[in-house]
């Protein structure tokens, strides 16, 4: 896989990440990515981890929207929020993406851990920082 290639297909998977976020299809995010260990409780599959991650945003974003009285929602994807891709030697890359609310940047940022694996997928591992 080229660089090139790799920094689209990349994009592409945040694009998914990110508007399943703003659609609030947090169910379909295990489908596309792994969540950070950080957010998995013992016991719980990709899936429920990503639900609880959800349901954290979701609050979130409700505590905001009552202090600032004004509706707060994760935007869907903008290739300008997206940071720097670059295919490391080792075949690992790591991005960010600063999610916005009508085009203001939220107090947070999405980060995304890329793999490509022997047979040429590529894998993702999202994680929060806040």
């Amino acid at each position: 896989m080229t660089e090139q290639e790799f920094k689209t297909k990349a994009t592409e998977l945040v694009k998914v990440i990110i508007n399943n976020i703003a659609d609030k299809k947090y169910d379909e995010l295990a489908a596309v990515a792994q969540i950070h260990s950080s957010w998995v409780e013992s016991g719980q599959t990709q899936e429920q981890a990503f639900l609880e991650f959800g349901k954290w945003l979701d609050e979130q974003l409700a505590m905001w929207a009552e202090e600032e009285e004004k509706e707060f929602v994760i935007d869907r994807f903008d290739e300008a929020c997206l940071g720097d891709i670059e295919l490391e030697e080792d075949n690992t890359s790591f991005t960010t993406y600063n999610p916005t609310n009508s085009g203001e940047e939220l107090d947070f940022w999405f980060e995304i851990d890329f793999k490509v694996e022997e047979n040429g997928p590529i894998t993702a591992s999202f994680n929060v920082n806040f």
